[in-house]
């Protein structure tokens, strides 16, 4: 708007009307007379002069007035007046990314500087001075925020591990994830044989992922599934159970084991205004809920079990439930297998004792 208004001035400046004024004047007569005595006397006949102004309004056209407006050109600026115009070209191709960000901010702030530099030591131009040091020092904050941003994001081996896994996939970068990360908990480390969840006794107030070991999920003291490195604890629970609720099942540690905890009420807050990172989770987790599903169906079709009356009837249960009575070497058999399929050295040391009745863990 200020470049548009200071033409539009140089404009109606530059077509103004040119007036010229000419004045013509009549010069005084001479007048004979004949006085009474018969002699002839001259007189200055006194004859009033008008004054005739002739204005001549020329309108020249738009070509005539810029063409002829500079009739002999100066000579070249100076280096530094041609230098900080080049980078203003170079600022003005800086590419749509953010190292181009960078571009741009170095090439205004190097244009800038040598366009003061022009202004204070060959033209003295203490106005050209002011404005491009506020220049400078404006694009040089811009910069210093964008080169900030730039830095590379590391995270600890075993967060790096969980985020090349699942998230980079998925195309999550790395200040996304730092995002998700900043709602976390702690890492839990768990011992061989520790509860991580009890039934009906811990509330589903978080979202868990383990990092490494393996954890055991059961019922009535009876295994359903086994969670292994980058799987979550508890999927299920993410979708349509409140914190106020408890857990329907019991997750134990197989071997010393570390666990992810994320706050599940700040991580839903957090990716709330994200529709991205929402989708990213809703796809992550109901992949993990399939996986567990299918797991669980495996081992109910192995024991024969059944869903419970009180299911049946309507009640809300997790789908993660066995029949107790039934149970016998195919259950086990089928956890060494997942064991197997996780790890085949890992099912010899962590492998479950085929019983009857009860199945330890």
């Amino acid at each position: 708007m200020l470049f548009l208004s200071a033409l539009a001035i140089g404009m109606i400046t530059g077509l103004q009307n040119v007036t010229t004024e000419l004045t013509t004047t009549d010069s005084d007569v001479p007048s004979t007379t004949v006085s009474d005595m018969g002699l002839i006397e001259a007189s200055k006949a006194s004859e009033t002069s008008d004054f005739v102004n002739v204005t001549i309004q020329e309108r020249p056209s738009m070509w005539d007035l810029y063409l002829n407006h500079c009739p002999r050109w100066r000579p070249i600026n100076h280096i530094f007046f041609q230098v900080s115009n080049v980078f203003f070209l170079l600022s003005f191709l800086a590419p749509h990314t953010p190292t181009g960000l960078i571009w741009l901010r170095v090439s205004l702030i190097l244009g800038c500087a040598f366009s003061g530099l022009w202004a204070w030591s060959i033209e003295c131009y203490l106005d050209a001075v002011l404005w491009n040091s506020a220049f400078v020092i404006i694009n040089f904050i811009y910069f210093a925020i964008q080169f900030y941003l730039l830095r590379p994001i590391k995270f600890h081996k075993e967060i790096e591990e969980v985020y090349t896994a699942l998230f980079k996939p998925l195309r999550v970068s790395r200040r996304q994830f730092r995002r998700v990360l900043m709602c976390m908990r702690n890492v839990r480390h768990l011992k061989c044989h520790e509860l991580y969840a009890h039934e009906k006794v811990t509330k589903v107030d978080s979202l868990s992922l383990v990092l490494s070991g393996k954890l055991v999920v059961s019922q009535n003291q009876r295994a359903l599934h086994i969670v292994f490195p980058h799987h979550f604890l508890d999927s299920p629970e993410w979708f349509g159970v409140s914190t106020d609720e408890y857990f329907q099942v019991s997750i134990m540690a197989m071997e010393e084991s570390r666990v992810l905890v994320w706050h599940r009420d700040k991580l839903k807050l957090s990716i709330m205004s994200d529709a991205f990172l929402q989708a990213v989770f809703d796809h992550i987790l109901g992949r993990d809920v399939v996986h567990k599903l299918m797991q669980v169906s495996e081992t109910m079709a192995v024991s024969n079990g059944h869903l419970p009356n009180s299911y049946e009837e309507g009640e809300d249960k997790p789908m993660l439930i066995v029949k107790k009575s039934g149970d016998g070497p195919g259950i086990t058999a089928l956890l060494n297998r997942q064991l197997q399929a996780a790890d085949p050295n890992a099912w010899r040391l962590g492998r479950i004792e085929e019983t009857d009745h009860e199945t330890p863990v």
